[in-house]
């Protein structure tokens, strides 16, 4: 095969193992159309003790001309020239690239919230301006001086973009003479909406706030651009004595460097075992985790214990030197020894941090991530796509020929059949093409070569969303490789291939990927640049190997509790299957639901694994009751050795039921009960209901019609067998059904 050298060397485009890189890439903007997510996150903020003080942003004011009023004592400063001030707003915000409402998990997003919404700024009369803000919003004075710790909590919502990006709450206790500055961006890169652990900080200011009488709170944006910050629930609550927080958490991978090189999620079994040149073995997984005492009492022998599964199996578990932590104190530690998986299969690692205190918040001790080691795959990122990204929006990019890499280390001879890669989306009228493109590092002269290239294909919008594999052209000689560095590529052209036009294509982008080094590459084919992105695109190589389980089974769950409640789904009378292109569509046995708690479960045999399947879940085996009935599309799930796959029904949406209609409430107590309880309906108008109690088989053992009436209690002798029953208030045109325990 012809090899191509790229003029590249004077770049110094090398991984972290070979060298530095010359340029660092900005962020480009991507529209953001986003009707954010409805999912009901735990936001009762677990405090330590009473409330101290809390805003909900409850400022509208209909004699105001914009509609709201700054309460006394609040301060709002804008320090630019470009007016871009904090505002209060309760709908959706806006701009050239951001299109989003109020956040779910926003508690009293219906009485408003505030927010620096960039994005409007810069887009004022049809003007396009990237005006940097500068602006805080600083709550009046707090009384904190009976309080003997004080902790800060907050719902918000942020995006950023696009070379600077400073989130920070700041707090004084002396009229503004001196501030304690807390960074609330979290490490969030930018383009990048708010990752759901950090929605709701909880931050302990207790050395800064406890016993203090004139405590003021400032929330100040600089730098961004565009996109927005907003925050709601405003609360502050006296401190838990026992809060020790993971605050991060890393895996790295021994590759024989002196350092590792981060996390990759699927790695070949043939790559690993042999002896490392630093230390140990290479495929070593050395574990280390980021402790913070958030918490008023010292934390005794403080450890991060990590833990391992394979296919659902402890394999492993060790936990680093014990240490004492002190109050709003940090530390770093490494769990004493490394894993080396020794088997094909899928390894769930997780992380909790620990002590000998009785700890009050457990929701933050504990996170995981998986890895997978295969025949054939090597793959850094994971299967799931949070974002896309190209070179169309970078300065000097979009250009025809451009391409997105990521680094990988061969480290024993293998030969390469094909290279795979998330299709994320397509712009049909730029007439599209693409290209897999392995490039191989010449250490001695310094410089990448075009190793082995894939045919060119055409790229529509049918492919978008779809992940593809594409053979490698062998020649008998080039697809045997040795150890070294590769770059696994995507080249994109526009126009049928030429070099003109853009490239009308995104790959997908992997956020949550953690590695060390610079991994990620855009190389320009105009201007010659190439830049380390930061962004862990989906692409990667399949060797000629074998010896990993071809089949394995899948254990789906599917939770009705949606359509239980809103009538759409009969316990006992009504079944669900799940039906996909792994069995034809014709559909698998009936789901149970042993345990009563409203999620169906089956177990399928035999699925192909490192295949996409495509399935939907239907209620009575009816497509006319399958999920999505507007014709939305199938889900998709790739098959690993260790599945369980865990969905709600039509995404917890439900249709052609009003809840609240003419019932308004449906109120049963004690609830669990071991004796009689009560039931209480309101209504909005006079109608007859029916009143009736099913047990987990669909059996009625119990049933009472109730004439005319508008609120009615009554209440219900116990003299049922234990178990789960659930409760139906039918007045022949709405239903509300209420799950009753009784033990």
């Amino acid at each position: 095969m012809k090899k191509i050298t790229l003029l590249l060397a004077g770049l110094a485009i090398i991984s972290l193992s070979y060298g530095q890189v010359l340029q660092q890439a900005e962020d480009a903007l991507v529209k953001q159309e986003l009707n954010i997510e409805k999912a009901i996150y735990s936001n009762d903020f677990k405090a330590g003790g009473d409330t101290i003080w809390f805003t909900s942003f409850d400022w509208a004011d209909a004699s105001q001309e914009r509609g709201w009023a700054l309460p006394d004592g609040w301060e709002i400063s804008d320090l630019t020239d470009f007016g871009m001030p904090w505002m209060w707003r309760d709908d959706t915000i806006g701009g050239n690239f951001t299109n989003v409402p109020a956040p779910g998990h926003f508690d009293t997003a219906e009485d408003g919230f505030i927010v620096a919404p960039i994005d409007e700024y810069n887009a004022v009369d049809g003007v396009t301006t990237s005006n940097n803000i500068d602006s805080y919003i600083q709550t009046p004075p707090i009384d904190c001086s009976s309080n003997p710790s004080v902790m800060v909590n907050f719902n918000h919502m942020f995006r950023l973009c696009c070379s600077d990006y400073n989130l920070e709450m700041l707090v004084t206790n002396d009229n503004g003479v001196h501030w304690a500055l807390y960074d609330v961006r979290f490490g969030v890169a930018g383009n990048t909406v708010t990752p759901v652990k950090f929605r709701s900080p909880q931050i302990n200011i207790s050395d800064v706030a406890a016993g203090m009488s004139n405590v003021q709170i400032r929330f100040y944006i600089h730098g961004p651009s565009h996109y927005y910050w907003m925050v709601d629930d405003l609360t502050l609550t006296e401190a838990y004595q026992n809060d020790l927080v993971l605050e991060d958490y890393w895996a790295e991978f021994n590759a024989g460097f002196d350092t590792g090189i981060g996390h990759v999620n699927y790695w070949p079994m043939s790559q690993m075992g042999m002896e490392s040149e630093i230390s140990g073995n290479i495929g070593d997984y050395l574990f280390r985790g980021a402790l913070l005492n958030n918490g008023m009492t010292d934390q005794e022998n403080a450890m991060v214990q990590t833990t391992i599964l394979k296919n659902g199996e402890q394999t492993f578990m060790d936990v680093s030197e014990p240490t004492v932590i002190w109050p709003l104190d940090r530390d770093s530690l490494d769990v004493v020894s490394t894993f080396l998986a020794d088997d094909y299969g899928d390894y769930k690692v997780s992380f909790d941090a620990i002590s000998d205190n009785e700890e009050e918040v457990p929701e933050n001790n504990s996170s995981s991530i998986m890895f997978t080691v295969t025949d054939t795959l090597l793959h850094r990122a994971d299967f799931t796509t949070e974002a896309s990204s190209n070179t169309g929006g970078w300065v000097g990019g979009g250009n025809a020929g451009d391409m997105v890499g990521v680094g990988y280390d061969i480290m024993a001879p293998t030969e390469v059949n094909a290279m795979y890669a998330r299709i994320s989306g397509v712009t049909d009228d730029q007439f599209p093409t693409y290209q897999f493109v392995l490039l191989k590092y010449l250490e001695e002269e310094d410089i990448y070569e075009e190793w082995l290239l894939s045919d060119i294909y055409a790229a529509d919008s049918t492919i978008a969303g779809t992940w593809q594999r594409h053979d490698m052209e062998k020649d008998g000689e080039t697809e045997f490789i040795e150890p070294g560095f590769y770059f696994a590529c995507a080249r994109m052209w526009g126009d049928n291939g030429t070099e003109e036009g853009s490239n009308g294509m995104s790959f997908g982008w992997d956020k949550d990927a953690k590695w060390n080094g610079w991994y990620t590459y855009m190389f320009q084919a105009v201007s010659g640049n190439a830049y380390s992105t930061g962004k862990m695109n989906q692409i990667g190589i399949i060797i000629n190997e074998e010896g990993g389980p071809t089949e394995a089974p899948a254990t789906f769950n599917v939770d009705m509790n949606a359509h239980i409640t809103n009538g759409e789904f009969y316990v006992g009378s009504d079944f669900v299957d799940v039906a996909g292109s792994f069995n034809g569509w014709a559909g698998s046995e009936q789901m149970t639901d042993e345990d009563g708690d409203g999620i169906y479960s089956i177990t399928l045999e035999a699925m192909p694994v490192g295949e996409v399947i495509e399935y939907k879940y239907r209620i009575n085996a009816n497509w006319d009751t399958s999920e999505y009935p507007d014709g939305g599309p199938n889900r998709t799930y790739t098959v690993r050795y260790w599945n369980i796959i865990n969905n709600v029904y039509n995404g917890g949406e439900t249709t052609g039921v009003s809840l609240l209609t003419i019932i308004e409430s449906l109120n049963v107590y004690p609830n669990p009960t071991s004796g009689n309880f009560t039931v209480q309906i309101a209504s909005n108008e006079v109608s007859d209901i029916e009143i009736s109690l099913m047990d987990i088989q669909g059996h009625i053992v119990y049933s009472h019609l109730v004439s005319g009436i508008l609120n009615h209690t009554e209440v219900i002798e116990n003299n049922f067998a234990k178990g789960v029953y659930f409760l139906s208030v039918n007045n022949g045109r709405d239903i509300k059904i209420q799950k009753v325990i009784i033990q």
